[in-house]
């Protein structure tokens, strides 16, 4: 199933322009601000504007400052957000996929300071329909995994491999082929 994320929006002149805010750094201060293209905003049954990921047919260009732009294009962007543990922090240690993709790595912090702990995460466009994720996390995990691989597909399905290694996980493949 697919994440929904609910859009601002900011009038200029008449006209509406779409955004999400990527991340959540000290004070609560965005890593990224993504505009995004009328074609992929969808509207719920209340009226309130949203964005699917992943997102197919899709390319980014960077804006000044902190800007994202996502317009139509021949690529799928994915999200992934990687939980901490309490009072800790969350590594996105490795991208697998068919081609070399554009990473936009950001963090959301617990806390206004991060004290309470820091999820990273990554928007990760590419003309892979599949993305592996390799991750790790510290903090009071609470019987959680403390690493792991993520595999994202273009459906919105998502398969957590927990304890597992990339190497074991392609001995695994072999092995079983």
């Amino acid at each position: 199933m697919k994440e929904k994320h609910y859009l601002e929006k900011k009038t200029v002149d008449g006209k509406e322009f779409f955004y999400l805010p990527v991340g959540s750094e000290d004070h609560g201060r965005p890593t990224y601000v993504l505009w995004i293209a009328r074609r992929f905003v969808k509207t719920d049954e209340k009226g309130y504007n949203f964005i699917e990921f992943p997102v197919e047919g899709c390319s980014i260009t960077t804006g000044k400052g902190r800007g994202l732009i996502l317009r139509p294009g021949d690529k799928n962007l994915f999200k992934i957000v990687i939980p901490c543990g309490y009072r800790g922090r969350s590594y996105i240690e490795n991208i697998i996929c068919e081609d070399e993709p554009q990473v936009y790595k950001f963090l959301e912090f617990h806390s206004p300071r991060g004290s309470t702990g820091v999820d990273e995460g990554a928007l990760i466009l590419t003309r892979s329909p599949k993305v592996k994720v390799e991750w790790s996390r510290t903090g009071r995990l609470y019987g959680d995994p403390s690493h792991g691989i993520t595999v994202l597909y273009l459906n919105g399905q998502k398969e957590e491999l927990n304890c597992v290694d990339s190497e074991d996980l392609e001995l695994l493949e072999r092995e079983l082929e």
